[in-house]
């Protein structure tokens, strides 16, 4: 199917008194302009077909309000258990004391 983007006209296949006017534009999505019917289309290949226009239900000017009620969700306590882990902090203060003395020598340099 091919869709015109000047018109938004629809054709299955392009009419046989179609006279192509553009055979050095570049590019695929561009399409291709033909000339029939009196008028100058901008016709491209459609591959997926557009999805329908689904009309609002609602007459204009009515505005519908709409409240869901949430179901109660159980609450959900979560005891963590904090331990004194001397010895890790211990080599992490060793660590930063040795990365400290180095940027310290690297610094006089």
């Amino acid at each position: 199917m091919y869709k015109c983007r000047n018109c938004g006209g629809t054709w299955t296949e392009i009419p046989p008194d179609a006279v192509e006017i553009s055979a050095t534009r570049r590019g695929a999505r561009l399409g291709r302009l033909y000339r029939f019917g009196g008028a100058i289309h901008d016709l491209r290949l459609v591959t997926k077909p557009e999805p329908p226009i689904i009309p609002n239900p609602n007459p204009p000017g009515v505005l519908v309000q709409e409240v869901q009620a949430l179901e109660k969700l159980p609450e959900i306590i979560i005891e963590a258990e904090i331990e004194d882990d001397e010895s890790e902090l211990k080599s992490l203060t060793i660590l930063s004391a040795a990365f400290g003395r180095v940027s310290k020598r690297n610094s006089r340099r």
